[in-house]
């Protein structure tokens, strides 16, 4: 198999939050549920996906297993006429209802939906942001964002200015319900992780810290990674359901999988692709 798809890839909340998969595996995933979009199954074999991800067919064999055992993936061989020889392997990605996704998602021969019109979206974010309640506002209205980019530039040996773009992508974190502490908890975190790394300086910017998907993802790390008890991951979790976006969690599943593999190329070639394509529709700003 030769061809990469052009249809979205899909990672569920089951496969997203679970602590047994590691980044590698999720990311298989997401790239099976798009090679799944055509018929609902995906028939690449591990050389494809070897090849993909600059791996040994070996990982690759075992990720499958691992996603398998989970109950993430189903089998299916297809034999040859009047033989045990296997002719076909089917990998159908599975919900955590174990059923295969959704065909209306994988339908058929339906192709994947038309990303939304500029405009449209643009609108759709302004209904949202005016969508707040007085608390959301109050602490919307009460940041201080001179003083925090002057903090996260001296945090991060960056120079960013304290323009509109800038204070629109935290003030629109704030309004989904998240609090300052959380912001800096963010900060703080990616700036410790990513300073030092000079394959991922360069995302210590605000479109990529403060965009939708990232910013709940990278949370998450901060408090998968600290010893806050349990019942307060499980309330921040629930902000992060509101994630739809396919090309934040592609941009997301593809930083995760170059923490693993940083001299894996093509991957980093894909997700500066994917990097540049937002900045252009949002405006990048340094």
């Amino acid at each position: 198999m030769t061809d990469k798809p052009s249809y979205y890839s899909i990672l569920t909340a089951d496969v997203r939050y679970d602590e047994k998969l590691n980044a590698s595996e999720k990311l298989l995933f997401s790239e099976i549920t798009a090679l799944s979009n055509r018929y609902g199954y995906c028939t690449a074999g591990n050389g494809y996906f070897s090849k993909l991800y600059n791996v040994s067919d070996r990982s690759v064999t075992r990720w499958i297993k691992h996603l398998k055992e989970l109950g993430y993936l189903k089998y299916v061989p297809i034999y040859k006429k009047d033989s045990k020889e296997v002719d076909e392997r089917r990998l159908y990605p599975l919900t955590n209802s174990k059923e295969p996704l959704d065909k209306n998602v994988y339908g058929g021969r339906q192709k994947c939906p038309r990303p939304l019109d500029k405009n449209v979206e643009d609108n759709i974010t302004s209904i949202n942001n005016i969508n707040t309640n007085n608390k959301e506002n109050s602490n919307k209205d009460n940041f201080d964002y001179k003083k925090f980019i002057e903090w996260f530039n001296e945090l991060s040996d960056k120079n960013f200015r304290n323009t509109e773009t800038n204070r629109k992508l935290i003030r629109a974190r704030l309004n989904e319900g998240y609090t300052k502490e959380d912001i800096a908890k963010v900060v703080r975190f990616k700036v410790n992780q990513w300073k030092d790394n000079t394959k991922m300086n360069k995302y210590l910017r605000f479109t990529t810290l403060f965009a939708p998907t990232n910013f709940s993802n990278y949370l998450q790390e901060v408090e998968d990674n600290s010893p806050e008890p349990q019942k307060k991951k499980e309330k921040s979790s629930a902000k992060r359901e509101k994630r739809k976006d396919p090309i934040e969690e592609k941009i997301y599943q593809y930083q995760l999988f170059l923490q693993e593999h940083p001299d894996n190329e093509d991957v980093r070639k894909e997700l500066e692709q994917l990097e540049r394509n937002r900045t252009e529709n949002s405006g990048d700003v340094a």
